[in-house]
């Protein structure tokens, strides 16, 4: 069984005007848990990637491996080919929630702070700010304000969402046409008098 792929073309990677690449990396002499952020504008990890792929290995050299927090972001091929290059990807429920862990044979290891999308501009740009700092050494709920109960309880939402979505669970729509669910039970088929 092959591996899923995705193959990107790296000239239509570059951001839109106005909608330029949200990340921040300290400076090489830094401390810390993380060693910068990255505000991306959505789940999509397919989405989001290729236009990182293009700013880091301009900085760090050839990217190898990217392996992100399972529960943060939608499923995910097992590998993106972008640049000429094969970067493998691997969800791991052992990654800590909001990074992003890179790997390169040139620079070793990244720990990127993942600010989710959805996160108020102002707070976000605080965050990436804070975790750009090179003498910060906060976690990433540290960073993103989070308490061990909130993370606990995000955790398992997005399980279950992701479970919900994984068998084919989804609401449906208006104007679908399939009628509404049928009923089932005693009362099925019995006429009333």
């Amino acid at each position: 069984m092959s591996t899923p792929t995705l193959h990107v073309d790296a000239s239509k990677t570059t951001p839109s005007p106005g909608r330029g690449l949200r990340l921040r990396l300290k400076t090489a002499q830094s401390f810390g848990f993380v060693q910068g952020a990255w505000w991306p504008r959505s789940t999509h990890l397919t989405d989001e990637l290729p236009a990182l792929l293009t700013a880091l290995p301009r900085r760090l050299g050839p990217i190898d491996r990217i392996i992100y927090d399972e529960n943060g972001w939608a499923p995910a091929p097992s590998r993106i080919d972008h640049a000429g290059n094969t970067v493998n990807l691997r969800h791991s429920s052992d990654q800590p929630n909001n990074t992003l862990a890179i790997t390169g044979e040139k620079f070793g290891r990244l720990v990127l702070l993942v600010v989710p999308p959805y996160t108020d501009p102002v707070f976000a740009y605080a965050t990436i700010m804070t975790a750009a700092s090179p003498r910060d050494v906060s976690t990433a709920d540290e960073l993103l304000a989070i308490g061990a109960r909130e993370a606990e309880d995000r955790r398992l939402a997005l399980l279950a969402q992701h479970r919900w979505e994984s068998e084919g669970g989804a609401l449906r729509h208006r104007g679908d046409k399939s009628g509404p669910p049928r009923r089932t039970g005693d009362r099925d088929g019995v006429r009333r008098s």
